[in-house]
């Protein structure tokens, strides 16, 4: 009932606002258009007229000037312009125009504002160029005026061609000699509309003595004129050039109606046409909207099934003002709502996890701390507790001596082991800042090899430095010797007798990288990644004569990461290599 209530509501608001819209635009058309598309184009026309008398007033353009910015008014209004002495006398023709030298040696301009459409091939195919001959019969400006420069042809002729234009009215003048400058219009720049200006002179001057007055005081004159021959229907508009607040000319433009009327008969037939298939066009769109209804109950279930996957990522697009906006709200409300529900407990469920995690390893790394200095602690006291008790009980002056030397042994291996732990706890805390400078690693392994010289010669052990293109290194030196003293201590201790340790040193790209290989027995691979942690010795048995501390490797791990630092251990064929880059 509700989809049914929908769709009938989206037909009718549909196909009435359509129809309501479309009526009112053909309406205006049909009743308005003309009358409104003639009030704009002579509006602007008259604008640009004004403005066209006001620069030819200021200016003072000469008559070449004139006619150029004449012909360019022309063409961009699609009207024909004129500039006119006060009794309707033409002072600067078109500006397409043909000059010659006559038999006398005058200069002669013949104007072709008279030149029919008909006749502007024929001028064309005659190719005139300067220097040709021509004969042309018409009028000057005004037969016996003084004024004799301006020519208006009614026939040309050039010899070799068809005459040009007929001889219309009686009497004519002749004249004849050689084209000195030329302009001619190509085809689409022709309007033949430049006769009917003529005759419009012809019709509106003189003046009578109400538009002359008009004129004079500074006005302009807008009205509408029909042609009595040929019935074109024209707007005349007169703007007094005022030089010296006179009315010295007048710029007459005439705006051919014809045009707009004959496109607005085309109009209203093509409107019959075009409105019964545009009622067509609209019923059928609304029943298409009617249709759409429909998507919208598509697209809500689809998000409702996705809701039931516990997928809230979509959203409910509808926007309209009924049962659908409702449902898609309350859709949009309930996702957000769950989804926010959905990722709080996520979020606290990782968090727990985490915090969990956190706390069993902080629990496994106390107990394996505690356990571990235990051990490492129990053994050496144990040691000086058993000799302590001889020396009280009174042990020989030679045994005395001895268990001294085996106090003082201990006590120096767990000092040792409580300097390590308190090293790796600052560097554990963060609270160690480096100290950087640059230095050849090369220097400092060869300096810390000769510190270690007894303890390689205990196990007969060799030595060798191998440095290719080595640059210097940019790190905390101190914490560097304290890395490899470990590095080099560990090697010796798993080094098997009367071999030999081998120290490399070389660059790649902007970086060192050092290694240290012995030989003797490998690392289980089972257990490479876990010898960098506190305590941890490849002998389970913790052999006091093989391994040391257990810290070592730790504290070389926190130092490299403190130089941000690559490092590794791999087992060779022969050995173990360590190696680290800065």
């Amino acid at each position: 009932m509700k989809r049914h209530g929908v769709s009938r509501k989206l037909f009718v608001i549909t196909a009435v606002f359509f129809l309501l819209f479309y009526a009112i635009a053909m309406l205006s058309q049909l009743l308005l258009f003309e009358r409104f598309y003639q009030y704009q184009k002579t509006s602007q026309i008259e604008k640009r007229l004004k403005s066209f008398r006001d620069a030819y007033a200021k200016n003072r353009w000469d008559a070449d000037r004139a006619t150029r910015e004449i012909g360019h008014f022309i063409s961009q209004n699609k009207a024909q312009l004129a500039i006119l002495n006060p009794d309707g006398k033409v002072k600067h023709d078109y500006l397409f125009r043909i000059t010659i030298q006559d038999d006398q040696g005058q200069s002669v301009k013949i104007s072709l504002s008279f030149v029919l459409s008909s006749d502007l091939k024929k001028l064309l195919e005659a190719n005139l160029q300067k220097g040709d001959r021509i004969e042309v019969k018409g009028n000057y400006e005004e037969l016996g005026s003084s004024n004799m420069d301006i020519f208006y042809p009614q026939l040309i002729r050039k010899p070799g061609f068809s005459d040009i234009g007929r001889v219309q009215e009686e009497p004519v003048q002749s004249l004849s000699g050689v084209i000195t400058d030329i302009v001619l219009p190509s085809a689409d720049q022709w309007n033949s509309r430049q006769t009917i200006l003529f005759l419009a002179l012809e019709d509106w001057f003189p003046l009578t003595e109400e538009r002359k007055a008009a004129l004079l005081s500074g006005g302009g004159i807008q009205e509408e004129w029909t042609d009595p021959l040929s019935g074109t229907r024209s707007v005349v508009m007169i703007q007094p050039v005022l030089r010296e607040g006179k009315a010295s000319e007048l710029a007459f433009a005439l705006v051919n109606l014809q045009q707009i009327s004959e496109a607005y008969d085309a109009l209203q037939v093509f409107y019959i046409y075009i409105g019964i298939g545009g009622i067509v066009l609209i019923l059928l769109l609304s029943l298409i909207f009617t249709k759409i209804v429909s998507k919208p109950l598509v697209s809500l279930n689809q998000i409702a099934l996705r809701m039931a996957k516990l997928d809230f990522s979509v959203k409910s697009p509808i926007r309209s003002n009924d049962e659908f906006e409702s449902l898609s709200h309350s859709l949009n409300s309930l996702s957000e709502r769950l989804s926010d529900t959905l990722k709080e407990l996520y979020d606290a469920n990782e968090q727990l996890r985490s915090d969990m995690e956190q706390k069993q390893r902080m629990e496994q790394m106390q107990k394996e701390f505690i356990s571990n200095a235990s051990h490492e602690l129990k053994t050496p006291l144990s040691i000086v507790k058993g000799y302590v008790e001889g020396i009280r009980d009174g042990v020989g002056e030679a045994k005395r001596e001895r268990y001294l030397e085996v106090i003082l042994g201990e006590t120096d291996k767990m000092e040792e082991l409580i300097k390590d732990m308190l090293e790796l706890a600052k560097l554990e805390s963060a609270a160690i800042k480096l100290k950087k400078s640059p230095f050849l690693l090369s220097e400092l392994v060869e300096e810390i090899v000769e510190k270690l010289s007894k303890h390689c010669s205990e196990k007969g052990l060799k030595v060798e430095v191998v440095a290719v293109g080595e640059h210097e290194v940019q790190a905390d030196p101190q914490k560097i010797e304290q890395v490899l003293v470990n590095l080099l201590m560990n090697a010796i201790r798993h080094a098997a007798p009367d071999s030999e340790i081998v120290v490399r040193i070389e660059n790649e790209g902007v970086q060192t990288r050092l290694e240290i290989e012995n030989e003797g027995e490998t690392i289980p691979p089972d257990q490479l990644g876990i010898i960098w942690e506190r305590f941890y010795r490849v002998e389970r048995s913790r052999n006091r004569k093989t391994g040391g501390t257990g810290l070592g490797l730790a504290i070389v791990r926190h130092i490299l990461e403190l130089h941000e630092s690559r490092y590794g251990v791999t087992n060779t064929e022969r050995g173990v290599r360590f190696y680290f880059y800065l």
